[in-house]
């Protein structure tokens, strides 16, 4: 049985995605994002992106602050819920839940005129339900809290689904391969030219991201994921390195889409 640092409480999203993933798993339910990447769990799973609401920061921020390697994904598809110890939509006054969730809803939020307030995950919204709030989050937690479901799929989107990444475990396959970028000074072009490192050799970027270094204004590291395209990549990574700092955060099996 593999112990496994995830985002908690029980019922959450990332707990249905990690059940998803493990074969035999040990859950210790942490509070926040950076709770997990304190853990001394032997594998950890986190949220790095959404299709509505895009990557999340947090994640990644710590994935270049830390020194953890990724060595999985999952994909999950995500359904949220209006859920609340009241029996009707009209006695809702405020809605609660994770950031991502929130943004991936805004429209039934606008729609209503509701307070929003955010919580650690979307299962600590439900538990935490006081007259007047709902929460968005999963059927199950619902289920798990004995609470009502006042209407079911509210996000913006049909198609929906959050990615996860898998920290510390053992690669399956060497599809893909995460990195950080950090330019080595400030002149135009210098991105272009970083990424032409990529093109150059063929390779193609299914993601990228800037985050701020937050050590000066205007500075900004760069998120990359890339095909790790039979040995290519070591050849752009040559390149890269001409360029600035190159993090390798671990090269794993893609995760296929959910029907």
């Amino acid at each position: 049985m593999v112990k496994v640092a995830l985002l908690g409480p029980s019922g959450t999203y990332t707990h249905q995605a990690a059940e998803k993933y493990f074969d035999n798993l040990e859950t210790e339910f942490c509070s926040t994002i950076r709770d997990v990447f304190e853990s001394d769990a032997d594998q950890k799973f986190v949220p790095i992106e959404n299709s509505l609401g895009g990557g999340v920061t947090d994640t990644i921020d710590l994935l270049e602050e830390r020194d953890e390697k990724i060595t999985g994904e999952v994909i999950l598809g995500i359904q949220h819920a209006l859920i609340s110890d009241e029996e009707e939509i009209s006695d809702i006054e405020k809605v609660k839940s994770h950031p991502q969730a929130l943004a991936q809803c805004k429209e039934i939020i606008n729609e209503h005129g509701w307070e929003t307030e955010e919580t650690n995950s979307t299962a600590d919204a439900v538990e935490n339900l006081s007259e007047g709030e709902a929460a968005l989050a999963s059927e199950i937690a619902a289920e798990l809290n004995e609470k009502n479901i006042l209407k079911k799929s509210v996000q913006d989107r049909d198609v929906n689904v959050t990615r996860f990444l898998v920290l510390n475990g053992e690669p399956e396959a060497e599809d893909k391969t995460s990195l950080i970028l950090k330019p080595g000074e400030d002149r135009p072009g210098l991105l272009h030219s970083m990424l032409s490192c990529f093109s150059g050799h063929e390779i193609n970027l299914s993601h990228i991201q800037s985050r701020p270094t937050k050590e000066k204004l205007g500075e900004y590291f760069f998120y990359v994921e890339a095909e790790t395209a039979n040995g290519r990549l070591q050849k752009a990574l040559q390149c890269l390195e001409t360029y600035g700092e190159v993090q390798n955060l671990g090269s794993y099996r893609a995760a296929e889409m959910p029907e």
